[in-house]
Formats: C-alpha cells, structure tokens, sequence
C-alpha cells in the first residue's frame, strides 16, 4: 500500500465524523481539535484524545496495522484509532 502526504492524511481525517471499531464499539463526535483528534465512545460518553503525529507515525510505519501494534504509538486509544483509520480508508 502506498502511504500518503501528512496533508492528505489530515485530509481524510477531517472527514471522519463517526466510527465503529472492529467489535461494534461506537465513536462519535469525531473531530479534529490542534494536533488532537477528539471524539466520544457512545456506550460510556467518555471523550478519548489520539496525538496526531504519533497516528501517522503508526500509519507510515507500521506494515500492519492493528489495536496491538497501534498500542506502542497511541497508548489506550488504539480502538478508536483503528476504527477511524479504517473508517478514513487508510487501512
């Protein structure tokens, strides 16, 4: 797969309004925020913050992308990274 600018990345990121993760977790209010890409996970209401730069790290460096090769980029957030990356195509 051929990986994309940081530009096109943020791009496709900004489109990326809901998402549901591999095991039908929900996320929502999805939005871009600074370096910050902020959302809510519907079954708890809690808010979740993924770094920017450390997903297209994950994105540009790792071969395969999954919840537990995201961990060592994301930290807790590896659900909702995946499932906006898979929702933005990027996956």
């Amino acid at each position: 797969m051929n990986k994309i600018s940081k530009d096109d990345f943020l791009k496709r990121l900004q489109s990326v309004h809901s998402a549901t993760s591999l095991t039908g977790v929900r996320y929502s209010s999805i939005q871009i925020k600074g370096n910050e890409c902020c959302g809510i996970r519907e079954s708890t209401g809690k808010s979740f913050e993924i770094n920017i730069d450390k997903l297209y790290s994950a994105y540009s460096e790792l071969e395969q992308i999954n919840t537990v090769t995201l961990k060592n980029y994301v930290g807790r957030v590896q659900s909702p990274s995946l499932a906006i990356l898979l929702k933005a195509e990027l996956v």
